[in-house]
This record gives C-alpha cells, structure tokens and sequence, in this order.
C-alpha cells in the first residue's frame, strides 16, 4: 500500500492529486453520497436492533423463567402499567419461583428471594459482588466525582474505611445534643396543631432535613420554622420528580449501553447553564450539588474553624492539589478528593431524607392505628426514665427494647435496596452468573413471608415476632453484606430519639383512614404514601 501510494505521488503533483480527488467526488455526486450515508446508518440501527433483539433470550438460553419481555421496554412497561415495582416483583414470584429474570429495557435483571443465593451472593462471596445495581442515569465508577454508592472493588473499600469513623459510635454521641434540638423543634412545631386532624408527613420531612444539616454540614437553616426554605423545596423537588431529569433516565433505560453518555451531556449543559444563568434557575439536584460546592470551599478555607460534624471528618482527609492531580482512586490510602468529599455529602443528604421521614410517618400511622401498642411504648418510656424525661438523650432511647422491637415491625421504605453486579463468572445453586448480571433482592416478598416470620401472620404490625430468633438474611431494612447502609445507626439514633419525644407528649388517633392497607403507595424512589399520612393529635398532661 505504500509503495503504491509512492508511485502515485512520483507520477503526480499534489496539485494534481487535488484535481483527481475532487473530479471523482463530483462524478459520484452527491446523491449516491447520501444513499451511502442512509445504507451505513440503516445498517448500525439493523445490527443494534438485532442485538437488542438477541438480549432477549439471554433469560431462555440458561432456562431460568420470567416474564416475557415487549421489544425495546423489555418488562418495564408492566411494571409502569399494571402495579407498584414491588406488587408486580411479587406477583412473578408466585408465577415464576423465588429466582427468576426479567428486563429494564433490554438490560437484564436476576430477581431473588431464596436465601441461600442471597447469603453467597452478600455475604460469602461479597468480595465477587462488590458493587451496587447501577441506577438508569448513574455515573461509572471511575468517575472522578462518584460517591460511595457509586464505587466499587478497592476504590470501595477506600472510601469505605474513610466513612465509617463518621458513622462511629463516639461520633454519634457528639452528634447527640444536635439530634435532640431538632427534636424539639419537631415537639414544637406540631404542639401548634394540638386537637387537629393533620397531615404529618410534611412535618416529619422538615426535622430530617434539619438533623442532615445541623449534624452533616454544622450550620442551621431554620427549616422547620420557615416554611418557604429554599434549601428545603430544592431537595424535596428531587424527590417528586421537578429534577428536570426524567427525560434521559427513560433514554438511559432503552439505550443503556449509551446512558454515560447521556448522563454527561446532561452535565455538560447544566455546567455551561450555569455560568449564564441565575444558579436558582437550575435543575434542583444540580442547584444543590452547587450549594454544597460551595460550602466545603468555605470550610476549607476557614481551616481555624474545626466543628463536629460529617463535613469535617471529610476534609481532615481530603488530599492537597498536588496529590489530587495524579490521585490514584483505588489505592489505599486515607485521602478522599474534593470532588468526592461534594458527592459524598449530597449522597448522604439525599439517602437519609426521605427513608427517615416516610419511616416516621408509617410509624405515626402505626401509633394511631394500635392504641394498644401506643400505650405498651408510653409505659416502657415512662417505666425506664420516671421523672427524669429531661435526661433522655440519643444514647438511652437506644435501651429501650420494646422500642426497637416495634421499629423492627414497621413497614420498609425499600423494596429492593439489595443489588450487586457480579465480577466473575460462577454458578450459585446451579444458576450460572455471567459477568455484569444485575442481581436484586425482592425484599418486599421476604418481609412479608410467612414462613419465615409467623406464625402471626406478617402483614400484621406485631413488634414480639422480632423476640423470636429468626433467619439474620431476612431482616434486610438497611441492607445486608459490608455494603450495608453506612448510616444505619445515625438513622436509627434520629428516628427513636425522634419516636421518644413524639409518645411523651402526644397521642396519636387514628385520621380519616382506618388501616395501612388502605394507604395508596408510591414507589418513586421509595415506598411512601402517596397523599401522606393523616393523623388526628392530642397533647399529653406531662407530670
């Protein structure tokens, strides 16, 4: 080929090389260009369609059994359609097994309830499945500004050993006073409504999004009280779907193999917005991504000022520039970047927000609706503290055993938090798993098993089923594996200090509805009450 191209230019000037190139683009003309152009793109969409196409028998060719997909939707229009994720999930486990397959688009997906898989796949063999079920529009995991959720093999297990200290018991205590402040102010709030029918939702989503703030950030933006907060609105946008994002999640689904791309040119537009824009005209999650920017710069900069709280442990191990230019994300050291010190604080706002808040409102629910039990945690509080109620802190209400097993009762906020992707081909109970197998649990069918939690039947709230030593796999409300919910305690700190001092100084009756069936649930991004919850207060005689 070169010894011709040598030839070629021997025989012939450039000039004249030019002449030639330009008389036989004219002679083929413009039109046979464009059936060219039209023939190779209707070619790539004929082989990509057909690979969408051949994805689909992915389930059939390792005779594992499922629903049968729709080209292109896969099973998510069934999911769309018909029911909540976690109705239609249990609906296919009566008709399919514990362990079967369906598919996001034409992405597939191992759905599982049997215990055994679950406990290799989670537990004996976590180190094989060490990452999360990737969201539709999520970042890769080499992303410089992925979060823990995000991470996975060693760059994991870096941020990993890094977080847990926030997460300490000695760090929760210090925590403490800031968690019962917020309490009050809860205590307060809803002392204004006192014999009133309520929507108490709204109330329990200001206190958690108050607690974030004063306890991972260190300062105090008033939003229980201001009723107009912009920090607040921005956040609770998010979460009802005004993020101006639901567009590319439904493109990273049908074209998942494309969705990075997408994501980033999501980014790339919000970046350049940004610069030309008011910052308050931006999508709500980018706006609040901006804001907590915004924050650690000022915290790094006032190095005197050394507060307690998750932002400060974050910074005490952040890497300088020098490092952070040729930083290696999977080494093991103690060093987090700026911009994953930023990721990290959004994840933690956004994953403890509305998983407390809908927890206290099904819990609200749940007082109203059994006076009985009402009346058994009243006692049990006021049996352990008697008249010393100004003592309780977040450490005791954690000795309260009646407490905790009544929160072990109430309904899950997830319906599938457990999913890992697999990184070595293996076979579990003679399933083989190929590489990048998506692998979820059904918790929503395991909580409510009546094998594994009876005799009482489990759609009953009955807090002594959780006296009984059972099965450790099927209690899966903050996860399970060493990818368990990092903020498992501090949730549960908030939510029983929370839950104390909500009993002492209310009784709760039941509102306009009578049972938590009754209840419509929404399962985007958790399982919540669609219209929140009504409950009917009346203030305690404190002695």
């Amino acid at each position: 080929m070169e010894t011709t191209l040598k030839i070629f230019k021997n025989v012939f000037n450039e000039e004249e090389i030019t002449n030639i190139l330009s008389s036989s683009i004219k002679s083929i003309g413009p039109l046979f260009i464009i059936k060219i152009c039209t023939i190779s793109v209707t070619s790539l969409v004929a082989i990509y369609l057909g690979k969408i196409w051949y994805s689909y028998c992915f389930f059939k060719k390792r005779s594992i059994p499922g629903p049968e997909p729709e080209f292109l939707f896969g099973n998510y229009r069934q999911i769309l359609q018909n029911k909540n994720y976690s109705e239609t999930i249990r609906d296919w486990t009566q008709k399919y097994g514990r362990t079967y397959g369906y598919f996001e688009g034409h992405q597939p997906v191992l759905i599982t309830s049997d215990l055994e898989i679950i406990q290799q796949v989670f537990i004996k063999q976590a180190a094989n499945f060490n990452a999360r079920k990737r969201p539709v529009m999520d970042k890769k995991e080499d992303d410089p500004s992925a979060h823990l959720f995000q991470s996975s093999k060693a760059r994991w297990k870096r941020m990993r050993t890094i977080m847990n200290p926030t997460f300490s018991s000695a760090k929760l205590r210090e925590l403490g006073p800031l968690l019962v402040n917020c309490t009050d102010r809860l205590v307060d709030c809803l002392g204004s409504v006192d014999n009133k029918e309520i929507e108490i939702s709204p109330y329990f989503k200001r206190f958690t999004m108050d607690s974030i703030w004063n306890c991972a950030f260190g300062i105090d933006l008033n939003m229980q009280y201001e009723k107009e907060n912009e920090y607040f609105n921005k956040c609770e946008a998010v979460f009802r779907g005004s993020g101006g994002i639901g567009w590319p999640i439904y493109l990273g689904i049908f074209f998942h193999e494309y969705r990075q791309q997408i994501l980033q040119g999501l980014i790339l537009a919000n970046r350049i917005m940004s610069k030309f824009i008011d910052p308050k005209k931006l999508t709500p999650f980018f706006w609040l991504r901006l804001k907590v920017k915004e924050l650690v710069e000022i915290r790094k900069k006032e190095t005197s000022i050394k507060k307690k709280d998750y932002i400060q442990i974050l910074l005490d191990a952040k890497a300088d520039f020098e490092e952070e230019k040729n930083f290696n994300y999977t080494e093991m050291n103690k060093k987090l970047t700026g911009i994953e010190i930023e990721a990290n604080l959004v994840l933690f706002m956004l994953a403890g927000y509305e998983t407390t808040s809908t927890t206290l409102s099904y819990a609200s629910y749940i007082l109203a609706n059994h006076q009985d039990e009402q009346i058994k945690l009243y006692d049990e509080i006021i049996a352990h503290f008697g008249s010393d109620l100004n003592e309780i802190n977040s450490e005791n209400v954690l000795n309260l055993q009646y407490l905790d097993l009544s929160f072990k009762s109430l309904p899950n906020s997830k319906f599938d938090s457990c999913s890992k992707v697999y990184f070595a081909n293996n076979h579990i109970k003679n399933i083989k798993i190929p590489l990048d197998l998506p692998i979820a649990i059904d918790v929503m069918v395991i909580h409510f098993d009546s094998e594994l939690w009876g005799p009482v039947d489990p759609n009953i709230f009955y807090p002594k089923r959780h006296e009984i030593k059972r099965n450790p796999l099927a209690f899966l409300t903050f996860g399970i594996g060493p990818r368990n919910c990092i903020g498992m305690k501090f949730a549960l700190k908030e939510l029983k200090i929370a839950l104390v001092n909500l009993i002492l100084n209310f009784e709760f009756y039941p509102g306009d509805k009578g049972d938590i069936k009754d209840l419509k649930i929404s399962e985007s991004p958790i399982r919540q009450p669609v219209n929140g919850v009504k409950v009917f207060l009346k203030k305690r005689n404190l002695f």
